[in-house]
């Protein structure tokens, strides 16, 4: 798999190739189908490239979005992706698909949101981008080294025990990850370089994010380096 390894040493660069690329990929999606269908990453990366869109002229109302990973909190919570992500794009009103963690359980908020995604997506769902980043650890949404989410090859999408930060996390797996249309990881910080230089050389997928392909499209690293 090749991976396209794009690095910015500005953050005004950095912004201005995401936002390029998505009204791209977007436009070509929305001529063909119709809809945008979008995963976007929760963490603390994408959050300033989230608030440029949200002030960027496109067509929410055709957009599709869902949220590739979940903490086991409260929406409200601080620690909550979906309430990172509509805070940085309000006042807009999005079509946004929520992991519901007010369930019992993190097993059923997992089924409910695989339920969604075949519903809206097809079996297997394919998005047409899922935006991801690296963790300082190599993980990749919430697919952590050695968790048992890392060997699901027959869901979608699953809750997954992460012993080394005592906590509970829902994650979109390998199996809907692989199935994109292009995926891109969006990266800032000096701990997470030699992770991507590992994926750029094709190092073998010993880590999670160096385990995520696409079997119908491509990878791009965008790598904010300033």
């Amino acid at each position: 798999m090749n991976i396209t390894h794009l690095r910015f040493d500005r953050e005004s660069d950095w912004l201005a190739a995401l936002t390029v690329n998505w009204r791209r990929l977007g436009s070509e999606a929305l001529h063909r189908r119709g809809v945008f269908n979008v995963a976007l990453s929760g963490g603390a990366t994408p959050g300033n490239f989230y608030r440029v869109l949200g002030r960027a002229d496109w067509a929410w109302s055709a957009t599709q979005l869902f949220i590739s990973d979940e903490r086991w909190v409260p929406t409200a919570h601080q620690d909550s992706n979906h309430r990172m992500i509509y805070e940085a794009f309000y006042p807009l009103t999005l079509n946004l698909e929520r992991w519901k963690t007010e369930l019992p359980k993190a097993g059923d908020a997992a089924a409910d949101y695989e339920r969604r995604l075949i519903r809206a997506l097809g079996q297997p769902p394919r998005f047409d981008l899922i935006l991801l980043d690296v963790g300082a650890d190599g993980h990749t949404a919430a697919l952590f080294p050695g968790t048992r989410a890392l060997t699901v090859r027959d869901r979608y999408a699953v809750a997954n025990w992460v012993p080394q930060l005592g906590a509970q996390r829902l994650t979109l797996t390998y199996a809907t990850l692989n199935q994109a249309g292009e995926i891109w990881f969006l990266a800032r910080g000096g701990e997470k370089q030699p992770w991507l230089q590992r994926m750029e050389q094709g190092a073998s997928p010993d880590f999670p994010a160096a385990a995520v392909t696409t079997e119908r499209g491509e990878i791009k690293i965008f790598n904010c380096v300033g």
